[in-house]
Formats: structure tokens, sequence, C-alpha cells
């Protein structure tokens, strides 16, 4: 449709893409269609202004503010998780400092499923996952101190403040029975959370998780996305994290640079970045700290992998149900979505 068209309940007005389908909308009521705000091709939040549908009759400075009100007020990670059944929170973790966790699924599960993100990404990261686990278990996905909106605080930004604001929030959330799920960064906080909980622990998931044995931290990833201040600097360095760089938007890109920019985040995502990098011996010790761990440990690890590289699996402790995939990157739990779900359920 164009925009002046006038248009019945039920007439086709836009194919809508998804990553999974495509649907027709359909017009929901007759009318004119007064302003089209969504270009064409362009990807879009979950819950944005698409167009304006009204009578011939209602003034064109009415439609203009309607627009201008909407995009004002429109939150998209809070319509997103609206439509993803996700509820946000702020976890108390102490002295003043609080993680934002995203919580879905049934609450009276027997088990919780805690997903850690990676290095400079946030909660979304791994929403993917949640929703399909969510089907079934309650999952809580754990914005990791110094990404997107937890606090910005991290101390010396080691594994050790990471893994303790961690296990801060998952004492204050009160859960007991665990499965815990860790992509890059989030892995290796995982594997630190795992070896203090103990028994608590019923199931490791680790996605390309950083610092594993014949592994290596891409010293040219890390810079480049730290020090990276607009979207055409951040293209490069994100591109890595694909197999296909098709899948690097503009609007991921946008967004990367708006998380970065929120107050103390650079100084932060520095301080981590020089602990992945060799100022933190801990990060050395995660084959013993995996051997610590009793529970079964399922591994998703990509041969394309450009960001920590693929683990040496004969020095991986025996029990480890490793999946090795081809035509993946770092992060295959985007890529290979259906497969790496598949794996990790095994663990619940």
């Amino acid at each position: 449709v164009k925009e002046g068209d006038a248009v019945a309940e039920g007439d086709e007005l836009v194919d809508i893409e998804t990553t999974k389908i495509t649907n027709v909308c359909e017009a929901h009521m007759g009318g004119v269609i007064r302003r089209i705000v969504a270009d064409p091709g362009r990807t879009l939040p979950v819950g944005a202004l698409i167009a304006v549908m009204a009578d011939a009759s209602v003034p064109d400075g009415d439609v203009d503010a309607f627009v201008s009100e909407f995009e004002a007020a429109f939150d998209p990670e809070e319509a997103a998780a609206e439509e993803a059944g996700l509820e946000i929170r702020s976890v108390d973790i102490g002295d003043g400092r609080a993680l934002r966790v995203g919580v879905a699924g049934p609450e009276d599960s027997s088990v919780s499923v805690v997903l850690l993100h990676g290095f400079g990404a946030d909660l979304e990261n791994l929403s993917l996952v949640q929703a399909d686990l969510a089907a079934s278990v309650r999952v809580y996905a754990v914005e990791l101190p110094g990404h997107g909106q937890s606090t910005k605080q991290v101390g010396a930004g080691r594994l050790s403040d990471l893994s303790a604001d961690v296990l801060a929030a998952i004492r204050t959330l009160g859960l007991e029975d665990l499965v815990l799920i860790g992509h890059s960064l989030g892995g290796a906080v995982a594997i630190a959370v795992a070896s203090e909980l103990g028994a608590q622990v019923k199931g490791l998931g680790l996605v390309c998780p950083a610092a594993m044995p014949g592994g290596d931290v891409s010293r040219e990833y890390l810079d480049g996305f730290v020090e990276a201040k607009r979207a055409r600097d951040l293209r490069k360095p994100v591109e890595m994290l694909f197999n296909d760089k098709a899948m690097v938007t503009r609007d991921l890109l946008d967004q990367l640079v708006k998380t970065k920019r929120l107050d103390g985040a650079q100084d932060a995502l520095t301080l981590v970045k020089n602990n992945l990098l060799g100022d933190d011996p801990d990060y050395a010790q995660m084959a013993s700290k995996l051997e610590s761990v009793a529970a079964p440990i399922v591994l998703v690890a990509a041969k394309q992998d450009r960001i920590v590289g693929a683990p040496d699996l004969s020095k991986l402790p025996e029990g480890v149900k490793a999946n090795l995939f081809e035509e993946a990157g770092h992060m295959p739990h985007v890529e290979r979505t259906a497969d790496v779900v598949r794996a990790l359920r095994e663990l619940i």
C-alpha cells in the first residue's frame, strides 16, 4: 500500500519477516493509510510503529502529533520483553549495586536455568536460547557487571569479581537447583560460579567459552570493540563474531554503540578486557576449575570461531560432551540456534 490508499478490513498491508517466518500483516479495520513510518527492508524492534491508518477527516497535524508522541514514548527493550513474556528485574547484589535480570518460564520449574552472556553483550544476547528453554523451565538471563544496564562498578574487573556478583544475584533470587549456561566470557564466569556452588549445580553448558585449553582470546577483537566510538568503527570487530558477516546489521551496531556510551561502561569494559588478555591469572585455571564440577557438562564450540578459537578437546576433563560445529563463528546460538538448543537441552 501507499500513503493515501483506502483499505478495508482484511486487506494485506505489508510482509513482515522475522528470523523464523514471514507473515502478511492485514488491516484490522478500514481506513486510509495516512503515514508510512517504516522503510521497506529496515530491521525494526518488536512493537515499533510501521504505519498510521486513520479516517480521511483526521487533520494531518493530529497524525504527525501521534507519530511524534509514539516515538518519544517507545521503549524497544520494554516492548520486546513484553512480547517475549520476559520479566525484567533489578537484582540487588550489595553496596548499592544491582544486576539486570530477564526472567521467563514456568514458576513451578524444578530447576532454574541461569544464562550468562559474553563480553560487550547484554541479556538479549541469548534471547533465542532463553525463548526455547523457557517453554519448559524457569530461565534467568543475567546481565553481567559492567554490561548493559547492570552496575558499572566491577571492582578490579577480575573473573573473581564478576563471579562473586553473579553468585550474589543467584542468592538474592533464592535459586537452588541450577543449570548454568554461559557464552564466551559468560562461560568462564559460569565455570567459576559452578566450582563455588558444588552440588547445587545440576548441569553446566558452555557455548564458545573463553579461556579453554588450546583456545586463545583475540586481542584484535577486544581492543577493536572497546576502542570503537562509532557504528562504523564497530563493524570490523563485530563481523569477527560471525561466520556469516551479513548478520551484522546497522541496527545491531547502533545498539552496541548506545550501550557502550552509558556512563561508566567504557571504563568497566576496559578493566574486564585487560584481565581477559592476561592480567588475571584466574583465567589460566579454567581447566582445573572445570575438573572440580561434578555435574554433567555440555560444550558447544565452532571451528570458525575467531574470538576464542576452538578448544583442544583432548585437554578437557573426561566426561565433557563436546559439540564442535562447522560453518559457525563465535555466535553459534545465533547462527545455529536449533542445534545449540538441542545440545543444551540434554542438561535439563
